[in-house]
């Protein structure tokens, strides 16, 4: 299996660098793209700049948030759209969410694209393919420290927003996650009950605004786990990632990273 990191935080020449994250996994049956990015441009040009086509088998969205979606809109030209493959998604990522009031959904004009695509509805169980788990909602049951998201709902009302819509996936026993909104330990743990084995974990862990003992905890979990590696990428924020980096399987992860699995 390839990895091909796509979108995040950071790049190395000569790519473009954007907040958000995709990740191109390719087996020897297909080949997903999990996430967007919040661009199509940036989209475009990095995939031109790798040489990596736009084939893909299916498109995996881990959650409803503009950083994870809008580069969907690279398939859209000229108010039509060319995405003819299924597009695995939670039904909560359609929620109006903001934070500290801005508006950090899905982009509303995407939003009446997707809903008339092939989409492939994942809940609260998982949903197994011969090669690929998509989670559905994740299990919640160890701490982690929540963001301050509210949604707004179509008759006005604002309520709290947990991101229920969070999930990852599984192929090849290694789990991607976009953001482990969920808290990156609940996503492994549950990781570990839907597919028994992890062999590595890839994607964001969501440690960029978490406070120095939570770090401590996440880096005290993954150290006391023997995976083949951990490749933190986009929300794990810097300060994160220079204290996983300690761990002896950490991978520095970034745009035009290539990873053979």
């Amino acid at each position: 299996m390839e990895i091909v990191v796509l979108v995040d935080n950071i790049a190395s020449k000569p790519y473009i660098a954007q907040h958000g994250l995709s990740i191109i996994v390719k087996t020897e049956d297909r080949k997903i793209l999990f996430d967007t990015g919040q661009d199509p441009n940036t989209l475009k040009r990095n995939l031109k700049l790798m040489g990596e086509d736009d084939n893909f088998d299916c498109i995996v969205i881990s959650h409803g948030h503009y950083d994870h979606t809008d580069g969907l809109k690279y398939f859209i030209e000229g108010g039509k759209s060319r995405l003819k493959v299924p597009i695995y998604i939670h039904p909560e990522a359609f929620v109006d969410r903001y934070i500290e009031g801005r508006y950090i959904g899905i982009d509303r004009n995407l939003k009446k694209y997707l809903k008339k695509e092939n989409l492939i509805l994942v809940n609260d169980k998982p949903h197994y393919e011969k090669d690929m788990i998509v989670s559905g909602k994740v299990e919640r049951l160890f701490p982690y420290e929540i963001d301050p998201f509210y949604m707004v709902l179509e008759d006005g009302t604002r309520k709290v927003d947990y991101v229920n819509d969070d999930m990852f996936i599984i192929v090849e026993d290694i789990v991607f996650t976009g953001c482990a909104h969920s808290g990156i330990i609940n996503v492994i743990e549950y990781a570990k009950k839907i597919n028994k084995n992890v062999r590595g974990v890839v994607g964001g862990f969501h440690l960029i605004h978490a406070s120095k003992d939570y770090i401590k905890t996440v880096y005290d979990y993954l150290s006391a786990h023997n995976f083949e590696f951990i490749m933190p990428l986009h929300c794990t924020g810097l300060y994160a990632t220079k204290v996983l980096s300690k761990l002896n399987n950490f991978i520095y992860g970034h745009v035009g990273k290539k990873l053979m699995v």
